[in-house]
């Protein structure tokens, strides 16, 4: 499948004000080789998703860093944004406890973690040490306070193929359950074309999660 650009922003928008709406939508993972412009297109997107409104973040996977290091500072900005919003406020301070405990109970297995503590861990939410476990309940805290605010929590990941899988297998199982609950949270990465092999390998499920558009020259 190789779409125009411009049809594939369009469809992108379209599952990003779905997904703000609560309803069953596809992550993205654009797929092709090297130089064709994967990036810039995600940046594009990614603009146009802050144009409209939405709880977008943006970051680049790392072949030396863990997928937690670069996520959770970028998830902190999402929900002290959110937290500034009177309908959102109680739910995004419950998602800085989530992520005050996964930052505490995940800081000895990936070293990497740096970030500003905004309030105490709740004893109990995403602090067990365990990523998949811990990633789903942080993302799922992170939806319920986009959805108070009537937005939508999308993350683009450039250059998902480094993603160890592991780390890959946790973010898609978090995506999974945040879908199940009809809370609006989508991905919208890019890779090399065998990440679509990985991501299947990761977790079963992942093929009726995303859909894989491939980007030519």
């Amino acid at each position: 499948m190789r779409p125009g650009r411009d049809e594939l922003r369009e469809r992108v928008r379209v599952a990003i004000q779905r997904t703000r709406l609560g309803r069953p939508v596809k992550s993205v993972i654009m797929v092709g080789l090297r130089g064709v412009g994967k990036t810039a297109l995600l940046n594009q997107m990614f603009m146009e998703a802050e144009a409209a409104d939405i709880c977008a973040i943006y970051i680049e996977a790392h072949e030396n860093r863990s997928l937690p290091a670069i996520l959770a500072p970028q998830l902190r900005m999402s929900l002290l944004r959110l937290s500034r919003l009177e309908a959102a406020k109680d739910s995004a301070v419950r998602g800085l406890k989530a992520l005050a405990g996964f930052a505490k109970g995940l800081k000895v297995k990936f070293g990497d973690i740096e970030l500003g503590i905004d309030y105490d861990p709740e004893p109990g939410l995403a602090d067990n040490g365990d990523l998949e476990s811990d990633l789903t309940t942080l993302l799922v805290e992170i939806g319920r306070a986009a959805r108070s605010a009537k937005t939508a929590l999308v993350i683009f990941i450039d250059e998902l193929q480094f993603v160890k899988e592991e780390e890959l297998a946790a973010l898609i199982t978090a995506l999974h359950r945040v879908s199940q609950l009809g809370l609006p949270v989508m991905l919208i990465g890019t890779g090399l074309a065998q990440l679509r092999g990985r991501a299947g390998n990761a977790k079963s499920y992942a093929e009726r999660l995303f859909d894989y558009p491939t980007i030519g020259p």
